[in-house]
């Protein structure tokens, strides 16, 4: 069922061109960074942009993948929700801002861009990767991003107190063992206050199988690991979102993470973004299509109120 659920009434939101909608269309239920990135990198803007500040690569922590950029407006003003993105790439690749080989893309830059320009304050961080990184590496670093830009915000015109954390892809499941886990990164300074909100774009949370996990470790470890027992326990708003086009597994995922928290009676919203594959719903973000940002910003905004 396509559309947005648990939010009430719905604005209309501009959607994805007919002859944009027809390419993604065609490329099928895959997974396809490059062929999409041919389809959007054509709409985006590009840094500099007016009003729009970048600060690249500062560090977070102490590891050196440990960076993030940080977009803010040129002049300050009232206080603005901070929304930290978490890349994906199959848990073993990715980057905030370059594309696989190394090359500038305007990939993930299009979704700070978009949040300076609806009165957020955007951080985009690197982490470190699978196999190298190993459970809960990440979501410790999530935790040191997070407390960073807590410690940072009045500089930043942000509000500490107004975070939101947006993953897509494995940054989605990273984010949601985030908000699950929160005894993983105890130790993290100013970290075990929760956020305002999470959205988790076409991630997986449940990893029980018979084969090891790339990050999440042990066929015998992945139950415990998995996030939709704490994900209902938590306290921070949810938005669960995934492809129409999605590859049908990562559909199944999030279905099965709506369909526990609905039969749990945890409050969240479920969007499926019609028309989009699984990168085309984060690449599109920044463009004249919102029928994925506009329901986020929605969200965003109802979660810091």
């Amino acid at each position: 069922m396509a559309g947005i659920i648990g939010s009430g009434a719905v604005a209309a939101f501009a959607q994805p061109p007919a002859d944009v909608a027809a390419r993604v269309a065609a490329l099928g239920r895959v997974v396809d960074p490059p062929g999409t990135a041919k389809i959007y990198a054509p709409l985006q803007k590009l840094m500099p942009q007016p009003g729009v500040k970048a600060e690249r690569d500062l560090a977070y922590g102490s590891a050196p993948k440990e960076t993030l950029d940080v977009f803010t407006p040129d002049s300050k003003g009232r206080a603005r929700p901070i929304l930290v993105f978490v890349h994906g790439g199959a848990f073993v690749g990715g980057d905030k801002s370059k594309g696989a080989d190394g090359s500038a893309s305007p990939f993930y830059d299009n979704i700070m861009i978009w949040a300076v320009n609806h009165g957020l304050v955007g951080v985009n961080l690197n982490y470190d990767l699978a196999p190298k990184a190993q459970y809960p590496t990440v979501q410790h670093e999530i935790a040191e991003a997070v407390a960073f830009a807590r410690k940072n915000a009045a500089a930043w015109g942000g509000d500490p107190d107004r975070i939101v954390v947006w993953g897509h892809s494995a940054g989605a499941a990273h984010v949601g063992s985030f908000i699950a886990h929160p005894e993983t990164y105890a130790d993290v300074a100013g970290a075990t206050k929760p956020v305002a909100g999470a959205v988790m774009t076409s991630g997986g949370y449940e990893f029980a199988g018979p084969r090891e996990h790339p990050y999440y470790g042990p066929a015998a470890t992945l139950a415990e690991r998995s996030s939709t027992a704490g994900l209902i326990k938590s306290k921070v708003q949810l938005m669960v979102l995934h492809a129409e086009l999605d590859p049908e597994g990562m559909v199944a995922d999030a279905d099965r993470l709506h369909d526990a928290l609905t039969k749990a009676g945890r409050a969240h919203e479920y969007l499926v973004s019609a028309k989009h594959s699984h990168m085309s719903e984060s690449y599109a973000v920044g463009t004249a299509d919102e029928s994925v940002s506009g329901p986020v910003l929605a969200f965003i905004q109802k979660a810091t109120r």
